[in-house]
């Protein structure tokens, strides 16, 4: 199915693209958090389709989207799959040179992650390939995956390749991507439109990229004080 300058994948269903549309339209950042749950339970529905029986999933995701749409995803699978979590604070910039990088300066890694065989990766929006193609590199040689799922509700029409070609066949081959949506334009920042509506940040409520705050998701704070 195709909108303006938005092309669905066949995964999108009702509930989905109302999602995707809520998200345009969100007047408050308590509203926009509630969607990003929907979609992550949404694409959660998906990825247990592809799941084999027995997976033991670790879902990875950026600090800014650990208690939304990462939660949702995780909330859809944890009950038929053992279920490990990686939380990375990316200071994601841009280079004077061109493109990007996203070091990660802070982690959160739940104990027994390094047993899990499949990758499940996160991201609210995928406009190139730096985020995630960092936070692969930094689990690769720890979790012997057999699988890779990257997970988004939307991508840039260019970033599967993109991301693909960042990586030997030996790990791409690994790689299967779960979207609902990819959209075929930029702006001048390099932001997907529409996307998800804008900077992710502002519209969590947040004051900036969590790797420059002192933001702690809820998510973490459960996990390594419970």
């Amino acid at each position: 199915m195709k909108g303006k300058s938005r092309t669905y994948s066949l995964d999108a269903n009702k509930a989905a693209v109302d999602a995707l549309q809520d998200l345009l339209s969100a007047t408050s950042s308590e509203y926009y958090q509630k969607t990003m749950i929907t979609l992550g339970i949404e694409l959660g529905s998906v990825l247990r389709t592809r799941l084999e029986n027995g997976s033991k999933c670790l879902v990875v995701s950026t600090a800014e989207d650990a208690d939304f749409l990462s939660r949702g995803v995780r909330e859809s699978i944890q009950s038929s799959f053992d279920t490990k979590v990686v939380v990375f604070w990316n200071n994601h910039y841009s280079l004077k040179t061109g493109g990007s990088v996203a070091p990660i300066v802070h982690k959160f890694m739940q104990r027994g992650y390094e047993d899990s065989d499949t990758l499940v990766i996160v991201k609210s929006v995928i406009s190139g390939s730096c985020v995630v193609r960092t936070n692969i590199l930094a689990l690769i040689e720890r979790v012997k995956a057999d699988k890779i799922f990257v997970v988004s509700p939307v991508m840039h029409k260019n970033s599967e390749e993109n991301l693909t070609k960042e990586f030997p066949s030996e790990v791409s081959s690994k790689f299967s991507f779960i979207y609902f949506a990819k959209d075929e334009e930029k702006d001048t920042t390099g932001e997907v439109k529409p996307g998800i509506g804008g900077q992710i940040y502002t519209l969590l409520g947040m004051d900036d990229q969590p790797a420059r705050t002192a933001y702690m998701p809820e998510t973490v704070k459960q996990l390594a004080f419970s």
